[in-house]
């Protein structure tokens, strides 16, 4: 090829490099019209672009096999400290060579990549150069290292790498023939080295087998970062528009969706890749089976196409059969069905916000299987957590049974007993019938999670939907049993945080409730209770306070001696008043709730625990840490020793002492105890509740007040991304996820980001709580503030003072908060001059700071 036409091809190609595919297609054809040959060599750098076999990827027998007869004029020659001992592979874009370190300081074999004579564009210098600042940013035990870098005599630039002596990690699984489990353990190491890179900002977007070579020692190393994204904000406008050429940087078989549309790419990407990459280690085979090479075939398949299960493939595939006889099929189907099915396709799922939010969840998802724990991945039926349940806890699980059994032998005795009295044997029968009632009722919600039925998993809400509807219909003829489980579903609702379907049921069941029993009953009592319980959640304190009151004088009318229901009422009631801000009488109501338990129960339980907590809560907000500290543990203490760790209050009261270490500014600390408490949560209460996404809002507040707001951006999304994909969209825990993402955003001066988060937490706090709820006028204050600093004084004054005169109002009087905005309405009035409001609000900010701050 000489000069003149060396320059055409570069300068078409950098042309086309600007286009989409079908643009470049109709450039190429007008420049190219009288010259075919042209056009073919331009189309096949773009080809070699999206190569499966790419620089490092291919195998040293087949590179010796397929080489030229020409003399490279590199090999024998020395290139900075190194000399070249012969060709490693061959790409469309560059040369890998086999060399050594040659300058007597020591031994070291390398592998030297040096771009190809004649394609030096501006397009392809850039991306060798991304690929180089990639390497040097990254040091990880399973990562190729970068040891030195920098341009040929001839002006070529080159990367010198650590040489990696192995196979590609799916050949190694076979060539071993690792089981399951260690495959499984195998490829969590790649998963390390892709978090790794992702922690520092660096998304691979090339996750491939040939990519990820294994040593013989057993450790894989991954390769290839030449079409690596950067996170990196300063770096992002350089490296995206490398993705808008249209140009497949990629392998199709491993890439996304996202990818293959030429659509935004995320760290949410590489996780697909790594899902495609355990189908193919699982099974031996690919996900797809793509024939058709032309683009548009290839991402019908891929963007379309249903993907079949592990398990399905392993039994359908003749591939597996005729290179693998060891591999019994269908024993592999089998242990692949389930979790693995479930980890690989929530992996590999079409829309990116549906799959794993970061590949260490993915990574601990194979960890939770490997570990018989229930996966995040698999839908949350009652089925599977039951199953998870008995596998680990089969003597507990033998005495539920029998004390069951118990409960309807003991009845039975009292009916048949000759000496009991007709009235009682009747009320026995009463009760039998209504146990067996309720029983039938729980056991046909029970069978309808089966996921067999109608061939998909039934999650735990449509289960309670479907329950909702059954309820007025199956059990019309029997009222009380009917209100029973109403109430039930409707205290069920609310710990989902789904208040409006709570508040519906728990009306319902305590008017039929009056009408059964009468206004002066202990079920009347405890339907004022639940409800109660429901609009203080809501925000609706007015309402709560007189629920709370009604159902409070008719335990006191019921006996002399105060009934259990009684002491329950009495806990919610304490956190109602600490709540309000009044600490002093919620402790003195928590000890009576404490002394009700104590007639009934010779040793502290689960219920008195639970109060404990609470009053270290309202010491807690008094300031008083230390003390605080002190309930918290004994809570902790008296849970442990009658359950173990796993049980959901334990992992509340960690969450709590986190709190505390934050307040004697131990974050380390902090962070164990909120990771401990999102762990037992988890494995408690499984991966769709509350508490979960809760647990996650915690963990980004705790980076928030670390200022680490990068980890605490990742912590919230997270929570954000849980709550919209369980369709908890009216969870307030959602609005608290905002709100904080929200600030985080204003601390990072990502000012427009903020002002969208922070909107997003005030409409729904607005549709949740009522107006005078402090939760709304936390977020306008903080949205005040972002308009502050994107210079919008008029609105940022008129929200700022509001929120200002709410909380002055409020008898909470949370004297933090009102620093805060009391000193940025100084900073306001300084801005646009007014010195006379500035010079006041500075000097209320001063005599506020001497003020005691009250926890929150």
């Amino acid at each position: 090829m000489n000069q003149e036409r060396l320059n055409k091809v570069r300068e078409l190609f950098d042309e086309a490099s600007n286009l989409s595919v079908a643009e470049r297609e109709l450039y190429l054809n007008q420049k190219c019209a009288n010259d075919l040959e042209l056009k073919k060599e331009i189309l096949s750098l773009f080809n070699s672009l999206g190569s499966t076999k790419d620089f490092l990827e291919e195998p040293l027998t087949i590179v010796e096999q397929n080489k030229s007869s020409f003399t490279d004029p590199y090999i024998g020659k020395q290139i900075g400290n190194y000399l070249i001992e012969g060709e490693a592979g061959v790409g469309g874009m560059g040369i890998v060579y086999t060399g050594k370190r040659n300058d007597k300081e020591f031994e070291q074999k390398v592998a030297i990549k040096i771009l190809k004579h004649g394609i030096t564009s501006e397009y392809l210098l850039k991306r060798f150069q991304i690929e180089r600042q990639t390497l040097a940013n990254l040091q990880h035990q399973n990562i190729a290292r970068l040891l030195d870098g920098g341009r040929t005599v001839d002006g070529l630039p080159y990367l010198v790498m650590e040489f990696i002596d192995g196979i590609p990690i799916t050949e190694c699984c076979n060539q071993k023939k690792l089981n399951i489990e260690e495959k499984l353990r195998l490829f969590r190491e790649v998963c390390n080295a892709v978090q790794y890179a992702h922690q520092n900002l660096i998304i691979h977007r090339d996750l491939k087998p040939g990519n990820i070579l294994v040593t013989n020692d057993g450790i894989p190393k991954l390769l290839d970062f030449g079409i690596a994204k950067l996170i990196d904000e300063d770096l992002v406008d350089e490296t995206e528009g490398l993705t808008r050429t249209g140009v497949w940087h990629l392998t199709p078989e491993y890439a996304s969706p996202e990818q293959i549309k030429g659509e935004k790419i995320t760290t949410t990407s590489d996780v697909y890749s790594l899902g495609v990459l355990l189908y193919h280690i699982l099974t031996g085979t690919q996900p797809y089976k793509i024939t058709n090479s032309s683009p548009a075939a290839i991402s019908k398949i891929i963007t379309e196409e249903k993907i079949l299960k592990p398990s399905e493939r392993i039994t359908q595939s003749s591939e597996i059969s005729s290179n693998n006889q060891i591999i019994n099929q269908k024993k592999l189907s089998a242990h692949l069905k389930g979790d693995l099915d479930n980890i690989i396709l929530k992996a590999m799922h079409k829309d990116p916000l549906r799959r794993y939010v970061s590949v260490e969840q993915f990574s601990d998802d194979i960890r939770r299987h490997l570990e018989g724990l229930p996966v995040f991945a698999r839908a949350d039926t009652i089925t599977y957590r039951f199953s998870k349940f008995i596998r680990r806890h089969k003597v507990g699980f033998a005495l539920f049974l029998v004390g069951n059994l118990l409960v309807f032998i003991s009845i039975a005795a009292i009916i048949y007993q000759g000496n009991v009295a007709a009235k009682e044997r009747d009320k026995a029968n009463i009760e039998l019938k209504k146990f067996e009632e309720v029983n039938n009722f729980l056991l046909e919600m029970l069978s309808s999670a089966d996921p067999g039925v109608e061939g998909k998993d039934i999650k735990v809400y449509d289960l309670l939907d479907k329950a909702t509807e059954d309820v007025n219909v199956k059990l019309k003829n029997h009222p009380e049993i009917k209100s029973a489980i109403k109430q039930t579903l409707g205290s069920t609702y609310i710990g989902l945080g789904d208040y409006e379907k709570a508040k519906l049921l728990l009306t319902e069941s305590l008017e039929a409730n009056k009408k059964l029993f009468g206004l002066n009953s202990k079920e009347t009592a405890k339907g004022f209770h639940q409800l109660g319980l429901c609009y203080d959640w809501i925000g609706n304190y007015k309402a709560a306070d007189s629920l709370y009151v009604q159902g409070i004088k008719i335990y006191e009318k019921l006996s002399d001696v105060p009934p259990k229901g009684m002491a329950d009422i009495l806990n919610d009631f304490g956190t109602f008043v600490s709540n309000l801000g009044n600490q002093d009488s919620a402790v003195v109501i928590y000890k009576k709730s404490l002394d009700i338990y104590g007639i009934y129960n010779k040793e502290k339980g689960k219920k008195e625990a639970i109060t404990i907590n609470n009053i270290a809560v309202s010491l807690h907000k008094q300031n008083k840490t230390a003390e605080a500290e002190k309930y918290y543990l004994e809570a902790l203490e008296l849970l442990t020793n009658l359950y173990g760790i796993n049980r959901p209050e334990i992992g509340s009261i960690y969450n709590n002492l986190a709190f505390i270490y934050l307040d004697y500014d131990n974050f380390k600390a902090a962070e164990e105890a909120f990771e401990k408490a999102y762990s037992i949560k988890l494995s408690t209460l499984g991966d769709k509740h509350p508490s979960i996404g809760l647990a996650m809002i915690n963990l980004g507040m705790l980076y928030f007040t670390s200022i680490e707001y990068k980890k605490a951006e990742i912590s919230l999304l997270k929570s954000i991304d849980f709550f919209i994909s369980n369709k908890a969209t009216k969870n307030p825990f959602l609005s608290l996820a905002y709100y904080w993402l929200g600030r985080t955003y204003l601390e990072s001066n990502r000012l427009i980001d903020s002002e969208n988060m922070l909107r997003k937490s005030i409409s729904l706090r607005e549709e949740i709580y009522t107006k005078s709820h402090s939760k709304i006028w936390s977020s306008v204050g903080e949205l005040a503030i972002c308009l502050l600093k994107q210079k919008r004084y008029k609105e940022a004054e008129k929200l700022l003072a509001e929120s200002l005169n709410f909380y002055k109002n409020d008898k909470n009087r949370d004297i933090k908060i009102i620093s805060r905005y009391t000193e940025y309405s100084a900073i306001l009035y300084r801005e646009i001059g007014n010195k006379s409001l500035a010079n006041f609000y500075q000097t209320e900010f001063e005599k506020l700071k001497n003020e005691p701050i009250t926890l929150r």
